[in-house]
């Protein structure tokens, strides 16, 4: 049982962002897939649905356990994912000619997914058990050779959106674990070797390189950019309220393919204009912003570092899903926090705010 008074710090702000990003994420999904004419994409507003209503119960299960037993399951959750990324490579459904998804019974399990939560996890035990530990670069370098396997097996799916989101993850949790002034120089040589590394791999070379080529102009192909020609489109046909719930143009007649996961955003711009996107990034700018309180508030190392790679994490994915709809970055497979199509997504937020609760539930030690 968990006591009574626990729940008095339950952050309800929170957890109410949460619920109204899930639901404002399932109705723009139905708009978007209404009238596709392909039953399993109409539906996908359901499966959405009922993924959040899992993902809630998930969510209250793991603000209800203590965080610190996270630090006794860190081995096995790191192995567990290690094993599924290397996996998919081999039994993993390939799309669009990444191999990303086991299918399991028509849900399909993105491990890519839970290695951002499972590092975070990891990382910041790591981090908490060498606190006071001299010296820091020694950390650091144990940290390094924990998320590189994951760097590397995410790549080669190719999948270098999650690649980049893991390394800006570590790099997040080793800067406020207490990362030393001299280190800063040996990080960015270290990152510049490997994103140099990074570039001559045979599947950045076919696929990453293609996109960045198109957006700086650097190569024409003509409609290579349609979909976020289309996108932009959508947005500037929002204006100031939209053109009304399930009323937009570019949503409606279906100019663009992937309205209901990648592009959502647009959607949203669209059918309720730029109100509506302010209230939306407004809803997940709380989310970020109380995972941060609760590093803030957080009684240990371990649980700090715990809400600000959750913090992290949904800042650039949001960025870069923003970015890329707007013509800033390339085209890419990241979903927008919440609100996209992406139900393993969906799940692994779910557990990273129940892991956030936690925190702010404990943040000090109950007086008896």
């Amino acid at each position: 049982m968990v006591d009574a008074r626990l729940w008095r710090r339950f952050d309800w702000l929170l957890l109410t962002a949460v619920i109204l990003l899930v639901t404002f994420g399932v109705a723009m999904i139905f708009s978007a897939t209404r009238n596709e004419g392909n039953p399993s994409v109409e539906r996908s507003w359901l499966d959405q649905a009922i993924t959040a209503v899992i993902g809630l119960m998930v969510l209250m299960t793991f603000s209800i356990l203590d965080y610190t037993l996270l630090k006794n399951f860190a081995a096995p959750i790191y192995i567990g994912v290690v094993a599924a990324l290397a996996l998919v490579l081999i039994i993993g459904i390939e799309r669009q000619g990444a191999r990303r998804w086991f299918s399991l019974g028509g849900f399909d399990l993105q491990p890519g997914e839970l290695a951002k939560l499972a590092l975070t996890i990891v990382l910041a035990k790591l981090i908490a058990d060498r606190q006071g530990r001299r010296p820091y670069l020694e950390t650091l370098l144990l940290s390094s050779l924990l998320v590189a396997p994951c760097i590397v097996l995410i790549l080669l799916q190719p999948n270098l959106s999650t690649a980049l989101t893991i390394a800006f993850l570590w790099l997040v949790i080793v800067f406020v674990g207490g990362i030393e002034r001299q280190h800063i120089l040996i990080m960015s040589v270290v990152g510049l070797a490997i994103v140099l590394l990074v570039t001559q791999l045979p599947a950045f070379q076919t696929y990453q390189l293609r996109r960045i080529e198109l957006l700086l102009g650097l190569t024409d192909e003509p409609g290579a950019n349609y979909q976020s020609e289309q996108a932009l489109i959508a947005l500037g046909n929002g204006g100031l309220f939209g053109q009304g719930y399930l009323q937009g143009q570019q949503t409606q007649l279906r100019f663009f393919p992937v309205r209901h996961t990648d592009f959502i955003f647009s959607v949203i711009g669209e059918e309720l204009g730029f109100v509506g996107c302010v209230i939306f990034m407004v809803l997940l700018a709380t989310v970020i912003l109380r995972a941060l309180r609760a590093a803030i508030i957080a009684r240990d190392t371990f649980g700090r570092l715990l809400c600000t790679g959750i913090a992290a994490t949904l800042f650039l994915q949001t960025y870069i899903n923003l970015a890329m709809q707007v013509g800033l970055m390339p085209v890419t497979g990241v979903p927008l926090p919440f609100v996209s199509y992406a139900r393993s997504s969906l799940i692994t937020l779910m557990i990273a705010v129940g892991i956030v609760e936690s925190v702010a539930m404990r943040y000090k030690k109950l007086e008896f």
